[in-house]
């Protein structure tokens, strides 16, 4: 668990604690509502990729928890140094994880609309990817919530293998569509969904950042997810 600062207010702790309870809380969401999408490209499994979409809204309100413990404890406590770094990356990382609902939701949509049949190998490629992403994101808030410092090295390696991993993808959907096109549209949208998994690790890699900032107070590098 993040560490903070003594303080003889012993609420003040408390309400710490809570907020970074928050943050892994809605980490957990994150991590099922992906996890629940792989599930459905396993299964092709039309309702479920429904109830991915239903789901991003508990992520949306999470936020909104979080971003009011924060704005509560800056205004009554006047958190400083490491405390208020705690505050400032937990607001940050909430957004990388509305983000990643997000994308996730917008997976959801493509592939619930796709007409044909996902090809074994495409579907293989896909869950292959996102067991990456899923592993990296959980891996991102467990380093924030253990204020792990050396996170984010790991993070940048694991995620330089998701980019290859979507690459590769990426050129084997393009040869599908260059030799039968009547799978264009389906390639189309199949290129969206793997871009939304590559910028899941772009975000997961920022919230593994946060570690770093809130032990050193080193500002994290421009983050590269938009």
């Amino acid at each position: 668990m993040v560490e903070t600062a003594p303080h003889t207010l012993s609420v003040y702790d408390a309400h710490l604690r809570e907020l970074i309870r928050r943050v892994e809380d809605m980490g957990a969401s994150a991590r099922a509502q992906l996890a629940r999408l792989l599930a459905a490209v396993r299964h092709g499994d039309g309702e479920e990729f429904a109830a991915v979409i239903a789901a991003d809204d508990r992520i949306d309100a999470q936020r909104g928890d979080i971003d009011r413990e924060a704005l509560e404890l800056i205004a009554r406590l006047q958190p400083v140094a490491r405390d208020l770094r705690v505050i400032v990356a937990a607001q940050r990382v909430s957004r990388e994880l509305e983000r990643i609902g997000d994308h996730v939701k917008r997976m959801a949509k493509r592939l619930r609309e796709q007409h044909l049949p996902l090809p074994a190998e495409i579907v293989g490629r896909l869950l292959w990817i996102g067991g990456q992403a899923q592993t990296l994101l959980a891996q991102a808030v467990e380093a924030f919530v253990g204020a792990d410092a050396s996170a984010s090295e790991r993070a940048w390696l694991d995620d330089a293998e998701l980019d290859r991993m979507y690459h590769g993808l990426i050129g084997e959907l393009l040869a599908r569509m260059r030799e039968a096109p009547e799978w264009i549209e389906t390639g189309v949208s199949l290129v969206t969904v793997a871009k939304s998994l590559e910028r899941i690790g772009d975000h997961a890699t920022n919230i593994a950042e946060e570690a770093r900032f809130v032990v050193s107070g080193e500002l994290p590098p421009l983050h590269r997810s938009v």
